[in-house]
C-alpha cells in the first residue's frame, strides 16, 4: 500500500529492525488459555495493541458494547502484524480497535516505517476478515516522547491519509484531547513515568476516541 503525504520529498530513512515478538509468547499463550475457559462471542469490537489497551477501563469507556481486550504493553506494530492470527482472527470481530506506535518511537523507528506497518495491518485485517472495519488511534503525544513529536505527527498524517481512501476504516486523533493551551502536553494527564495516561488521561482520551468508535460500529 503506498503511503503519500504532501510536503517536499525527503530521503528515505533506513528501517529499523523489528524486534523479536517471541518476547511476547507467553502473553499470548495467556490470552488463549483464557479463550478455551471463556470464548469470546464473535462479532465482539476487539481493542488490540500496547499498554494504552491494556490500561484502558473499556466496561467504562464503552457500557452495552461486548468486546474484547487484547492489549500487551510494550508492543511495536509489527508484533500485532506477526500475532494476528492468534489475537485477531479467532475472534471474527466485527470492528477491531487499534492502537500502538510509543514503542516504535521509543525505538527510533521513523514516521514512514510506522505508517507503512500500520498499513500493512489494515490491508492485512481488510485480506482476512473483509467484512471487519478498524479504527486506528493516532499515536499520543505525551512528555516521555516529546521530542519525537515531530516523528509521532507524521507518522499520524501518513496514516490518516491512509485511511482517506478507506471505506472500512477510520482514524481516531487524540492530540488535541491531551495538549494543552501552550500546545504541551498536560502533566496531569499521565503517570509519573510520563507516557501512560492516568485516569484523567484516559477520560480526555475515550472523549476523542469513543465518537469514532460508535460511529464505526454503526456502519
Amino acid at each position: 500500500m503506498l503511503l503519500v503525504v504532501g510536503g517536499s520529498a525527503t530521503a528515505t530513512a533506513q528501517p529499523k529492525p523489528n524486534p523479536d515478538p517471541a518476547r511476547f509468547d507467553k502473553d499470548i499463550a495467556a490470552f488463549e488459555a483464557q479463550d478455551r475457559t471463556s470464548p469470546p462471542a464473535p462479532g465482539a469490537v476487539l481493542f488490540v495493541g500496547s499498554s494504552s489497551i491494556t490500561n484502558w477501563d473499556l466496561a467504562r469507556a464503552f457500557p452495552g458494547m461486548v468486546l474484547v481486550k487484547r492489549g500487551y504493553g510494550g508492543s511495536h506494530v509489527s508484533d500485532t502484524i506477526h500475532f494476528a492470527p492468534r489475537i485477531i482472527w479467532p475472534y471474527k470481530p466485527s470492528l477491531v480497535v487499534f492502537y500502538a506506535g510509543d514503542a516504535d518511537v521509543a525505538a527510533g523507528k521513523g514516521a514512514e516505517q510506522i505508517a507503512s506497518d500500520t498499513a500493512a495491518l489494515l490491508a492485512l485485517i481488510h485480506k482476512t476478515l473483509p467484512a471487519t472495519k478498524v479504527v486506528v488511534i493516532g499515536t499520543k503525544p505525551s512528555p516521555l516522547h516529546w521530542k519525537h513529536q515531530d516523528t509521532i505527527r507524521s507518522a499520524n498524517a501518513r496514516i490518516q491519509a491512509v485511511i482517506a481512501s478507506d471505506h472500512l476504516a477510520a482514524f481516531a486523533n487524540v492530540e488535541a484531547a491531551l495538549l494543552g493551551a501552550d500546545g504541551q502536553p498536560r502533566p496531569h494527564f499521565y503517570a509519573t513515568n510520563g507516557l501512560n495516561l492516568n485516569e484523567a488521561g484516559y477520560e480526555a482520551w475515550t472523549a476523542a476516541v469513543r465518537p469514532v468508535v460508535l460511529q464505526a460500529a454503526k456502519r
